[in-house]
């Protein structure tokens, strides 16, 4: 049993604790850091150590940033403490990423559609293109990173999914690992990868599958995923993957739209008053 510390500077046993990912010996990554320092101005939250805030009663709300925190995201499912996770957003990151998911209770948005007006999509970049065939699969396993959250060793799920794909076609797998920053964004993109003959696209939880459909690729997504909705779950379903309208993916966009949020967002408190409606 940790003992438990109660800390002067919390104001009321609501109060959302913003995590800054430190270690206590290591120093502040300055740009993880600003996460937690905008999240907690616009919900007037605590910024603290990470070690700091397993010690505190669960009534207060954790946020959390990034898999680096997977263990904490573990935690609060386990002992059902409240928490908001803090990662990519899913829509409009093209060259600089400017806006990030926030999502209450997982790390990926996996409700059913909220109806949403189309002002917050409609002020991002992003594409859309039609569905085309291809031949090939692309199987887009997430990183080693997020599998620990799911307790998954990448490579047992890279052999086990595509055995059973091949159960199912004989069409050619091509494996698609994460690429850094850079790679992925600029000198070999997901799109690019996506337009050389991919028949459809295969993941776990990975915005692969957000990127594959807005780009015009049907998804199998094997995990909790922002596009699950718009996607079939069976591999099964290779070659006959589900194909999602244009009313049902404009209706899923603006949907995610409203789970994203620029930094300004998070400080003046438009998050927090979306993530709360």
């Amino acid at each position: 049993m940790k003992p438990e510390i109660i800390l002067d500077r919390t104001q009321s046993p609501t109060q959302v604790l913003c995590l800054d990912r430190k270690m206590e010996l290591a120093p502040i990554d300055v740009r993880q850091a600003t996460f937690a320092k905008y999240f907690s101005q616009g919900c007037n939250g605590i910024v603290m150590s990470s070690q700091e805030a397993w010690h505190l009663p669960e009534s207060h709300p954790w946020c959390i940033r990034g898999m680096k925190l997977g263990r904490s995201v573990n935690y609060c499912w386990e002992t059902g403490r409240t928490f908001f996770y803090i990662d990519n957003g899913y829509i409009g990151n093209i060259s600089k990423k400017t806006h990030f998911r926030i999502v209450k209770n997982h790390v990926h948005d996996i409700r059913d559609i909220v109806t949403r007006p189309r002002d917050r999509l409609a002020s991002l970049q992003f594409k859309l293109k039609p569905f085309t065939p291809g031949h090939k699969i692309l199987l887009a396993p997430p990183s080693e990173k997020s599998f620990t959250l799911w307790n998954i060793n990448q490579n047992r799920w890279i052999e086990e999914t595509i055995s059973e794909i091949k159960k199912h076609t004989d069409r050619p797998i091509e494996i698609r690992l994460k690429r850094n920053r850079v790679e992925r964004s600029k000198t070999n993109t997901m799109e690019s990868a996506l337009a050389d003959d991919v028949h459809c696209l295969v993941t776990y939880n990975s915005v692969a599958a957000v990127e594959a459909v807005m780009l015009g690729k049907p998804a199998i997504t094997l995990g909790p995923n922002a596009a699950g909705i718009v996607c079939s779950h069976s591999i099964s379903e290779i070659e006959t993957p589900k194909i999602p309208t244009i009313d049902e993916r404009e209706a899923w966009l603006r949907h995610l739209s409203y789970s994203q949020f620029t930094f300004q967002e998070m400080s003046n408190g438009t998050a927090w008053r979306i993530l709360n409606e």
